[in-house]
């Protein structure tokens, strides 16, 4: 479980980093940008990838159990 969580963070702040067309036009993405604006969502999807990741580490870590 934890290294998928790694994996998703690693891909949401790619995505969010180089702003491909199949990550950022998503129609997801696009009602959030529309709502917020374009660097708004860039922060809260840089937030999501960074906690995947962390508790994607502490996961593997054994530091959080994933039971």
């Amino acid at each position: 479980m934890g290294i998928v969580l790694v994996l998703v963070g690693v891909f949401a702040l790619y995505g969010t980093f180089f702003k491909p067309s199949f990550y950022w036009e998503n129609r997801k993405a696009r009602r959030l940008r529309n709502l917020i604006g374009d660097k708004a969502t860039s922060v809260v999807y840089y937030i999501i990838g960074m906690v995947a990741v962390v508790i994607g580490l502490l996961g593997m870590l054994n530091i959080i159990p994933f039971n």
